[in-house]
């Protein structure tokens, strides 16, 4: 069963990770380029959903980045951004309240920021064995997913949301590598449940 301990170790074992994300970080920042930054990562994805070396890959074949990016990044609006938003806007009716509830008024967003993550992964590994935006948004087996993990995603989410509050000044940077290395960490687990259950099945 791999951990977050290992697949880290084996992303950022070769120094030019660094150079590589901050390309993807620099991307980030720059409207449709920000595509070819999805791309990289959902390349990231796919080596591990495949049992390839958890590694930065190069930064080549800009035209399937960019293709492969703009189908990460639907998804990651969908499953990440749309669900954080809802949840945001729950928490409106609590600050028209005059009574004081302090930060117990974002607790609506707990839930969102706890799956955002995960879920988003989940749904582009689906996504990725046939190319299909449906295979991606199967909530039954995006959920199946998330419940095989027996909960081992919310060290890694709460890493990301501390990584990403902690480096706050380099904000572009700390969520691509955020992004990198959780994703990476949730479909190298992935794999792990699938292969278990192939291995189970077996006669």
């Amino acid at each position: 069963m791999p951990s977050l301990e290992q697949v880290c170790k084996r992303l950022f074992s070769n120094s030019s990770w660094f150079v590589k994300a901050v390309v993807g970080a620099l991307l980030l920042i720059i409207p449709v380029a920000h595509f070819f930054a999805f791309g990289y990562l959902y390349a990231m994805v796919e080596h591990a959903r495949r049992g390839d070396d958890l590694e930065f890959p190069e930064w080549n074949d800009w035209r399937r980045l960019f293709i492969d990016g703009v189908s990460a990044f639907v998804i990651f609006v969908v499953l990440g951004v749309v669900p954080i938003l809802i949840a945001w806007g729950l928490t409106y009716p609590l600050r028209l309240i005059p009574m004081n509830f302090g930060v117990f008024i974002y607790l609506p967003l707990v839930p969102a920021l706890m799956l955002a993550g995960p879920l988003t992964a989940a749904g582009i590994y689906q996504f990725q064995k046939r190319g299909e935006y449906k295979d991606a948004f199967r909530a039954h087996v995006l959920v199946a997913m998330l419940r095989a993990s027996k909960a081992y995603f919310w060290v890694p989410t709460f890493a990301l949301i501390g990584f990403i509050v902690v480096g706050c000044p380099l904000m572009t940077f700390t969520f691509f590598v955020g992004l990198a290395a959780s994703w990476t960490y949730y479909a190298a687990y992935f794999r792990f449940v699938e292969e278990s259950r192939k291995s189970t099945a077996r006669p």
